[in-house]
């Protein structure tokens, strides 16, 4: 996993601690505590989706010192759950708790600061008020102050630390946390790497109904050693994980589908998940189809389709997506041929690094399709999706006397 997906790991999991943390409060126990009947109503309301009354309830319950129903209100007006979205109002409702000490309260609050939530950004501020959940033992605040660490955001970057705190919430039964701990066992950051560890710890999350723990289970699986491969269980998970909309879950089994993987061949039903994943904005689904469509496979053949979903993926920005849209203007498939366009679109996929882009482009250059002809550049693009072991690139340059 590269710089930048990893970091965009640990932004995942702080925008994924933002709506978990009302039934994190929740779980809280306040028998005998101030205002406990109206915050057991509150609680009743809220778990029948009636929000407007459970919001009433619990400010019934933090009127008469409920720390906790005070929280939650700061909570419900901050997501606009059951009042109108309202950040300066959630603070007003927080940051007394907080200041109080109440560790949920202060772990909002520095998310808050995070975010820029009703405040001015302020990455150091919402350490502090995580330092001070953290501290008390709130999970979610454990959870953030290890995701700054990791981060490097607001305090200096540090992988065990991050590692420290967010074991912590993991072993509370915090499910994002155990999922983001799974990773940091699987990459070796802050911890030494252990595949065994990582997939326990996924599985921990998993079996709490969190849909990325549950497709990196069975991807897990996929990658590791044959013989520990359950492909029944890879199946499992990753329809658990396709029936909470999970998009490469959903793509995932298609191929199990496809291939008979942990269950009885059925092209209807492999089709069926691929659809769902491509009109969800799954770009490899979408790409799938488009060549599906293209060439008559599993499906009758349609060029206006396969082209609509080369068009799809390449609207995302997928670079196999733009070069299918260039080959079907090159082709006249789905559209009527424009070489220029085709250029434009086959320029698009190989500045992103497509070897197929590059090939393509490579051979107008070549060929004076749509471009002025131009060795030079015919061979530089040749060149570089030859270096990606693409074979139509290698034998184009034997060709011209430039092989190997």
């Amino acid at each position: 996993m590269s710089k930048a997906h990893r970091k965009l790991r640990w932004i995942i999991l702080v925008v994924g601690a933002v709506f978990v943390a009302v039934a994190g409060v929740i779980a809280y126990r306040v028998f005998g505590e101030p205002g406990h009947a109206e915050f057991k109503a509150g609680k009743a309301a809220y778990r029948a989706g009636d929000y407007k009354s459970a919001v009433e309830h619990y400010k019934l319950a933090a009127d008469q010192g409920n720390l906790k129903a005070r929280t939650l209100v700061g909570i419900f007006y901050r997501k606009g759950m059951g009042v109108e979205q309202d950040y300066a109002e959630a603070l007003k409702w927080l940051r007394p708790a907080a200041e109080q000490g109440f560790g949920a309260a202060q772990s909002e609050l520095g998310l808050c600061y995070e975010c820029g939530f009703g405040v001015e950004q302020d990455y150091a501020e919402a350490v502090e008020w995580y330092k001070k959940a953290a501290e008390q033992g709130d999970a979610q605040g454990q959870l953030l102050l290890g995701a700054a660490y990791g981060l490097g955001r607001g305090i200096e970057q540090d992988d065990e630390a991050a590692f420290f705190w967010i074991y912590k919430a993991a072993v509370q039964g915090d499910d994002l946390a155990q999922y983001n701990l799974g990773f940091l066992y699987r990459k070796g950051k802050g911890v030494i790497r252990s595949d065994k560890k990582s997939m326990k710890w996924f599985r921990r999350a998993a079996k709490q109904g969190n849909a990325d723990a549950q497709y990196e289970c069975a991807n897990g699986m996929q990658i590791g050693p044959a013989d520990e491969c359950d492909e029944k269980e890879v199946f499992m998970w990753y329809s658990k994980a396709a029936e909470q909309g999970h998009l490469e879950a959903m793509r995932k089994l298609y191929s199990c589908y496809l291939g008979g993987i942990g269950v009885k061949q059925d092209m209807d039903r492999a089709l069926y998940w691929l659809h769902q994943a491509a009109e969800r904005g799954h770009s490899k689904a979408q790409i799938t189809l488009g060549y599906q469509c293209r060439r008559g496979i599993g499906v009758p053949k349609d060029e206006d389709e396969a082209f609509y979903w080369f068009r799809k993926a390449a609207d995302l920005g997928d670079s196999e997506g733009q070069y299918g849209v260039g080959a079907c203007y090159e082709d006249g498939v789905g559209v009527e041929p424009d070489i220029a366009e085709a250029v434009k679109w086959y320029r698009l996929a190989a500045d992103q690094g497509n070897d197929h882009g590059q090939y393509a482009l490579g051979k107008c250059y070549h060929e004076g399709k749509g471009v002025e002809k131009d060795m030079a550049e015919a061979v530089k693009w040749y060149r570089l999706a030859a270096g990606q072991k693409n074979y139509d690139a290698k034998e184009a340059l034997e060709e011209l006397g430039m092989g190997e």
